[in-house]
């Protein structure tokens, strides 16, 4: 029996105790680092940064949380340095931006990789219709790092939501492999805490896209291609390098 046991105690090692025993350390040397880094906060104001009222639609800044406190709440868990939520209405068509932006040594990359859609949508009752990883897209003329691609059912059952979001870290798209959350695949966690504890992390930005119809409705509508350029000036183009 004890020999049996050995083996689902080694796999329970490699897949739970150890990306958290690395985890971890890359924290505390991420905590290290930060002491010697400059406070002095970059001058971004994504809010300025993405169109206001793109041409044809109207929009409007929203909170994270439906109340004060919940908006509260949501900016002590996820720690940016920067945010904006904006949704823009037309008729009856209506989609929306979320852009979070961590300065260089705030966060570790394994931290923010856990706040996606996939996991935290779900977990207040949303459902996943539909997935697609690393999808190529291409808005206007300009083509995007691979993104994330999802199709959501509200947990009030009302019309699904098409998703898609990056995880950008010094430029480029984090890798969750093909799963749902990063936190199921450990391989993808420890290479990222190892090269945090060799190298440190750079500034990061969690992009999220969403649309209550298929992206490819709105690609050639000048007011998305509007939203979506001004996307792709944060790191969100594909140069190809």
């Amino acid at each position: 029996m004890e020999g049996s046991e050995r083996p689902g105690r080694v796999r329970l090692f490699g897949f739970l105790v150890l990306p958290a025993l690395v985890l971890a350390a890359a924290i505390a040397v991420q905590g290290v680092r930060l002491r010697h880094r400059s406070t002095q906060m970059p001058d971004l104001r994504l809010a300025r940064s993405v169109p206001a009222a793109p041409v044809g639609w109207s929009g409007r800044d929203v909170p994270l949380g439906g109340t004060e406190y919940l908006t509260g709440e949501a900016k002590k868990a996820l720690d940016y340095d920067d945010m904006v939520n904006r949704e823009f209405i037309r008729g009856g068509v209506k989609f929306g931006i979320y852009v979070a932006y961590w300065r260089p040594g705030k966060m570790p990359t394994q931290l923010v990789a856990s706040h996606t859609p996939d996991r935290c949508w779900m977990e207040n009752g949303w459902q996943c219709l539909g997935a697609k990883f690393r999808q190529p897209e291409v808005v206007g003329n300009v083509a995007l790092q691979p993104a994330e691609w999802r199709l959501f059912a509200p947990p009030d059952g009302g019309l699904p939501t098409y998703v898609l979001f990056w995880h950008l870290v010094d430029g480029r798209d984090f890798d969750y492999g093909r799963v749902f959350d990063g936190i199921s695949r450990p391989s993808v966690w420890v290479k990222a805490a190892v090269q945090q504890l060799l190298h440190g992390n750079g500034e990061q930005y969690f992009i999220r896209l969403t649309s209550s119809v298929p992206f490819e409705d709105l690609s050639s509508d000048p007011g998305f291609d509007e939203v979506v350029s001004s996307l792709a000036k944060l790191g969100l183009e594909d140069k190809g390098d």
